[in-house]
């Protein structure tokens, strides 16, 4: 075993085999929950695929920044391997530290919802009958809502916003770099790009399979491409 990422082929095989999946996945996700949002009313589905589609973007965030410390049954070694993993992936993937995937103020509104629920309940008013009567009507808070704007390209978490045409544009090109890195990702479904990253290192075979991209992201792009600021139709809220 080498002691550096950058000196071992099979290492860098399956970290880039499975940033594959789960880019795969988010994309997919995105692909299904803007489907789900040009239906009028709004499926409940859509929510799921909402927070599909930032569960899987937080895993790949957290591939190219890995968190601080061992966590649980974490080992030194392992502690070392996730130090240099981040800055390894994210110099040969070309990603910058402004990248949108590292953005996380969205997905941590929606992983802590139920403490932004906490903060927005103890914050209420509590007037009295009295006090109503009287005239004495209290502001309230805005509530922390999750918002979906297709037309503007947005999600809303309690206040933070993501660019979803920047997110999918980075995500692409995320997984075109890696494709292009790791011939062997190229074709393979989401749920089993990861199986060939299982066997000892052998020379690689391209396969002559097209990248399998999600198209609808590629149609939702250029449209949102093709649109002028400022015709967004509204959220979607829940």
């Amino acid at each position: 075993m080498s002691n550096d990422i950058s000196d071992d082929p099979w290492a860098q095989r399956v970290y880039l085999m499975w940033l594959a999946r789960d880019t795969r996945y988010v994309l997919a996700a995105l692909t299904a929950l803007i489907a789900y949002t040009r239906n009028t009313p709004v499926p409940p589905a859509a929510w799921v695929c909402f927070e599909d589609f930032l569960s899987f973007l937080g895993k790949v965030s957290r591939t190219l920044w890995p968190a601080p410390g061992k966590g649980p049954n974490g080992t030194d070694r392992g502690l070392e391997w996730r130090t240099k993993r981040g800055p390894f992936l994210r110099k040969i993937l070309e990603v910058e530290d402004s990248s949108p995937l590292k953005a996380r103020e969205v997905r941590n509104g929606s992983e802590h919802f139920d403490e932004r629920l906490d903060e927005w309940i103890v914050s209420l008013p509590r007037p009295t009958a009295e006090e109503w009567k009287a005239g004495a009507k209290p502001t309230f808070p805005a509530s922390p809502m999750r918002f979906i704007n297709v037309a503007a390209g947005t999600i809303q978490v309690a206040g933070a916003k993501l660019n979803l045409r920047f997110m999918a544009e980075e995500l692409q090109r995320l997984l075109s770099k890696i494709e292009e890195l790791e011939p062997s990702a190229v074709g393979l479904p989401a749920d089993m790009v990861a199986w060939p990253a299982a066997f000892p290192l052998v020379p690689i075979v391209p396969f002559d399979a097209p990248a399998q991209n999600p198209g609808g992201i590629r149609a939702w792009l250029d449209e949102q491409n093709s649109t002028a600021p400022g015709t967004a139709t509204g959220d979607t809220g829940v």
